[in-house]
């Protein structure tokens, strides 16, 4: 095979603890494996402008995209993939249960909730 044929990718064998750790974050962070191989390798100050409800509200949308591929993480680790649910589960009790804004008998602005950090 010469120069011009060669392909453009390899296949690399990693160690089983390297794999994991990009299958867990390709889980965690709803990207491909090739990105959570790239992100591991990058510095890790990465911040979210968001308050309190709008955090709580983004891990609740990104735990329910990726519910299954993190249940199947947890089972390979023989962990309790049950796990997953029960933290959808109360992320969504909290947005249900947080009273709307306009209630005025709470004051979000004494407690800096609700506004960007």
């Amino acid at each position: 095979m010469n120069q011009a044929t060669l392909p453009t990718t390899q296949l690399l064998r990693l160690p089983r603890d390297v794999a994991q750790a990009i299958r867990r974050r390709a889980a965690a962070a709803d990207v491909t494996l090739a990105e959570a191989a790239r992100q591991l390798m990058q510095p890790r100050e990465v911040r979210h402008h968001l308050g309190l409800i709008d955090h709580v509200s983004w891990l609740h949308g990104r735990l329910l995209r990726t519910k299954t591929e993190l249940e199947r993480v947890l089972r390979d680790e023989q962990r309790d993939s049950g796990a997953v649910t029960l933290a959808i589960d109360a992320l969504g009790r909290l947005l249900d249960e947080w009273p709307d804004e306009t209630d005025e008998r709470y004051d979000f602005a004494a407690f800096g909730m609700g506004q960007p950090q």
